[in-house]
């Protein structure tokens, strides 16, 4: 059964809010919507909170549990990512917060401020078990109530929002960095814990591999402007299926920082004025990230969720734009960036790239499943909504087309 309340609600929130909240009244709704999100249960939290002083106020929140459902537990291995995932807010982000006040950066560029703004996080009740169980809880603010939206993963981000997206990927990536050059053990005390590996879909029984694997083949077999490439398609499928993602080797150090691994337009809110301008946005889902190439999340986010015929005409200048924002960051601590030059960063891409295409061509299942077609809900998850071959429409036909003659045109197919 899904559950609907957060136990010892006052032992988590006196940790950020202080120990002398009482707790009036709290209503809790499920947001998770089928075939909309799979690795947790979220639940909408409206908390009213009494000090001493007697004066009352209203908290909007979210608290992000573990999936009700035991298949999506082990395909998200969460007794390893739901604790990274609490790593990350409450060591890695605070520790990336003091090394940019050291250097005096500005509040506004705050690592803490790519992200929601989390009111508390645990694996368990007991603090001395550190083992993930039903009691696992991460708390942020409610950013659907301040206006973000995550936007429609079956069109993507238009150029103004990749733009403003990419820019906020790019500091993700360069402060970790700063803080391994700068301070390396601290980096391996603070960082890389939110960061090890964790199993994946090669848990899942064989069939649902297989959906995976076959929604490329189906896709480019079905697409005739893919016929001259089907080949190297399936050379790239049949590579990853003997090489799982989570067994990749280790990054060019030089670029190795912390990862998303799963940037995408599900994982990103943005926040639009009343013209429809993007003006701020907020990562999430942390719980997969790993110690990667900054290239990796850069390739990924930009051929699964920014519109194709944006993508086509705009390639060069948002990858400038991340080079520069990346460069500039890193300049904030007065490192040296010679070694971080334009000619290396297009070499680390093409480098990475065709090791990134699976992972990409992989993910179109899920972003472009069809409204309505998964009904199950997630405490009754069955394999067989990620297997079943009704799931994909014309939607992931024009993804996939677009997006692997996008990749064979850099040569990363």
């Amino acid at each position: 059964m899904v559950k609907s309340k957060v136990n010892n609600l006052h032992g988590l929130l006196s940790k950020s809010l202080g120990s002398d909240i009482e707790i009036v009244d709290q209503k809790t709704t499920l947001l998770t919507a089928p075939g909309e999100h799979y690795g947790s249960i979220m639940l909408a939290l409206q908390i009213i909170v009494k000090k001493e002083s007697g004066k009352e106020q209203t908290f909007h929140l979210v608290a992000k549990l573990i999936p009700a459902n035991e298949m999506l537990r082990i395909a998200f291995d969460i007794s390893v990512t739901f604790k990274k995932e609490v790593i990350a807010y409450t060591e890695t982000i605070p520790a990336l917060n003091q090394l940019q006040r050291e250097y005096k950066v500005p509040d506004e560029k705050l690592f803490e401020n790519l992200f929601p703004k989390c009111y508390g996080a645990r694996v368990c009740l007991d603090e001395n078990k550190n083992e993930v169980d039903e009691d696992g809880v991460l708390l942020f603010e409610n950013l659907k109530i301040l206006g973000y939206k995550t936007e429609d993963r079956l069109v993507g981000f238009d150029l103004d929002a990749a733009k403003l997206i990419i820019r906020d990927l790019a500091r993700f990536h360069a402060v970790p960095i700063a803080l391994k050059l700068l301070k390396p053990v601290v980096f391996k005390e603070k960082v890389m814990p939110c960061l090890q590996k964790n199993r994946g879909l090669e848990q899942l029984p064989p069939e649902v591999g297989l959906a995976f694997h076959n929604s490329i083949m189906e896709g480019a077999t079905e697409i005739i402007e893919l016929k001259e490439y089907r080949d190297r398609i399936q050379k790239v499928v049949d590579f990853a299926a003997a090489n799982p993602y989570v067994n990749r080797p280790p990054p060019n150090e030089l670029f190795g920082s912390m990862s998303h691994s799963d940037f995408w337009v599900s994982n990103t809110m943005l926040l639009r004025n009343e013209l429809g301008v993007p003006i701020s946005n907020k990562i999430v889902d942390l719980q997969i990230m790993t110690y990667s190439s900054i290239a990796r999340d850069l390739i990924f986010f930009l051929f699964t969720s920014v519109i194709n015929d944006v993508l086509e005409r705009h390639y060069e200048d948002l990858i400038r734009l991340y080079h520069e924002s990346f460069v500039n960051t890193l300049k904030e601590f007065d490192l040296d960036v010679s070694d971080y030059s334009w000619n290396a960063f297009l070499n680390e891409l093409d480098e990475v790239g065709p090791t990134e295409v699976y992972h990409v061509l992989v993910m179109l299942k899920p972003i472009c499943t069809e409204r309505g077609k998964v009904e199950n809900s997630l405490e009754d998850f069955q394999d067989t909504d990620w297997s079943r071959k009704d799931l994909l429409g014309p939607s992931h036909r024009k993804k996939l087309k677009d997006t692997v003659l996008a990749l064979i045109k850099r040569n990363w197919i």
